[in-house]
């Protein structure tokens, strides 16, 4: 899976989008599911008149205490150390951004005159103070005053951000700006399937989550209800429900029992890592649930009916290949089908080939764009492709492939490139790879 912030250059946010396309799946793994959610103004062009104070408001509709804030905003002015910039809540009470920070520098933020654009953000835990940097302000910074003194205040309301020109002499526009909110307040998620109903409480805080607790009701009677604090992922530096625009909870007879499993999507935290499932299956002889949970790694899972037959399976790729031939950025999975059966995963990947020849097609094509693009690794790309070749008996025709890259040069000069194998070193290590990790006799 490849990740825009991993990509530093036009030609690699075009890699980007190609490898979206060749990837089985593409998991966003924040979103405003949560109680954090982002309140914009929206487009604005309002200007900032010498001596002048501007103010705009957004007005939130949902209750509860605030338990976190952030604020972006994007302006032009020939001279911000002109500025006062603050937050105002509801009630009147205010806490300063920026107090005429910035020298005879300009604007915060660049590029795009919308909040798409590189914007300047606040956060009462950013390193960087405004008065350690120079203009145009673009990132996190750490404002003048503490957003914390906000928390606990009702969320409801118009929330004002107040622009005020002190000097004379310059002008400006306000662009847009967003709030980031959260609220101390009990989520739920819900999902059910005949007669089995699930619910998912928590409370959530800058999408750190706590107070987590799953309640699962079987023929009108609780049979499960306990607190997932550290189910799965007992040493992870944070962890949330994977909030991506859908419930992160599932109900569903995945192995066509009769018997609904209960699915809960988690991730674990970190730039690329970690994705895992905890599936819930009931046990007649134990009177309750038991737990199954299962590593995705980078990749994550969807549900595909690949057979046809009213059983889902679980498509997923293999995470062994991410950083193993090229950065992560320029990383490829192959494909790998899995079917839950009596609390385990089994690979059945080999049962779908007309899947997994697809899947190398689509590969094979993606190499084929990367290696005349702007940033032309294909070290990643080939070393999924080639076991998704091996999955179907097709090795050979995939080797021959494979040496017409190397004597083109699509695989790097000398025996390393960019802390990679190259060249004939590269197919060495990829042989020996496949064989480890059970692709290749």
């Amino acid at each position: 899976m490849l990740y825009p912030r991993d990509m530093a250059s036009t030609g690699r946010r075009s890699l980007l989008a190609a490898v979206a396309v060749a990837s089985i799946l593409v998991l966003c793994l924040g979103s405003a599911s949560g109680a954090t959610r982002t309140y914009s103004s929206g487009a604005l062009r309002v200007a900032i008149a010498d001596q002048g104070t501007v103010d705009r408001a957004i007005a939130i509709p949902d209750a509860g205490a605030v338990s976190y804030l952030a604020v972006s905003l994007r302006l032009d002015h020939a001279r911000v150390a002109d500025l006062v910039i603050s937050l105002v809540a509801p009630d009147g009470a205010s806490v300063p951004l920026s107090v005429r920070r910035g020298g005879g520098g300009r604007n915060f933020g660049s590029g795009s005159r919308t909040c798409s654009g590189q914007v300047t953000v606040f956060e009462d835990g950013a390193a960087l103070r405004l008065a350690d940097d120079d203009p145009p302000f673009e990132g996190l910074y750490r404002p003048d005053g503490r957003l914390a003194r906000l928390y606990g205040k009702e969320a409801r309301g118009r929330w004002t951000l107040r622009i005020a020109d002190e000097r004379i002499g310059q002008t400006g526009t306000l662009f847009c700006w967003k709030l980031d909110l959260s609220r101390d307040i009990v989520e739920s998620r819900r999902a059910s399937s005949g007669a089995v109903k699930a619910e998912l409480f928590y409370r959530e805080r800058n999408f750190r989550y706590r107070d987590v607790r799953l309640k699962i009701v079987r023929a009108g009677k609780t049979e499960y209800a306990r607190s997932l604090d550290r189910i799965g992922c007992g040493g992870c530096p944070y962890w949330r429900p994977l909030l991506d625009g859908r419930v992160p909870i599932l109900v569903r007879d995945l192995d066509r029992d009769r018997e609904p499993e209960v699915v809960l999507d988690l991730f674990s935290g970190g730039a690329h890592c970690c994705t895992y499932s905890l599936i819930l299956r009931y046990s007649p002889r134990a009177g309750t649930y038991k737990v199954g949970t299962f590593q995705w790694g980078n990749v994550g899972y969807r549900l595909v009916d690949f057979a046809r037959d009213g059983r889902p399976e679980l498509a997923s790729g293999d995470d062994r290949f991410n950083y193993a031939f090229a950065a992560y950025a320029a990383s490829a999975t192959p494909i790998r089908i899995w079917r839950y059966e009596r609390g385990s995963l089994v690979d059945v990947t080999r049962r779908f080939p007309g899947s997994v020849a697809s899947h190398a097609a689509r590969l094979w094509n993606l190499y084929r764009q990367v290696r005349v693009s702007a940033f032309p690794e294909v070290r990643g790309v080939l070393a999924a492709y080639m076991a998704d070749e091996y999955l179907l008996g097709r090795q050979e025709r995939g080797w021959q492939r494979l040496e017409t890259a190397r004597r083109r040069g699509d695989l790097g000069r000398g025996p390393t490139e960019d802390g990679y194998p190259a060249g004939r070193a590269y197919l060495a290590k990829l042989r020996s790879f496949l064989h480890t990790t059970g692709y290749a006799p």
